[in-house]
């Protein structure tokens, strides 16, 4: 088991340049990403959790590594959210903890 490592936290955001009657962006997808240790030593699985309701889905919600620890499963997670459709061309911005 992983000691010592903290978990990571991240509201992570896409959205475009146009803006609604709110001055929300248009699209605006926002997903709550955590990553910390799995069970062997320098593991880590992250999960990704949409916030906004026309965020998609990543799909698996979980992406586990085996090496590289929370660190790398969340920068896997970063990439597949990154790769889902309705968030490429749009602008990334990750608040992260």
């Amino acid at each position: 088991m992983c000691k010592g490592v903290d978990a990571i936290k991240a509201n992570v955001k896409f959205f475009g340049t146009k803006k609604d009657q709110y001055g929300m962006p248009v699209p605006f997808h926002s997903y709550f990403v955590v990553a910390s240790p799995w069970q062997s030593d320098g593991s880590g699985v992250a999960s990704a959790v949409p916030l906004s309701i026309a965020a998609p889905a990543p799909n698996p919600p979980h992406k586990l590594e085996l090496q590289g620890g929370p660190e790398k499963a969340f920068e896997a997670m970063l990439e597949i959210l990154r790769l889902l459709p309705k968030n490429q061309r749009i602008t990334e911005l990750t608040h992260r903890e």
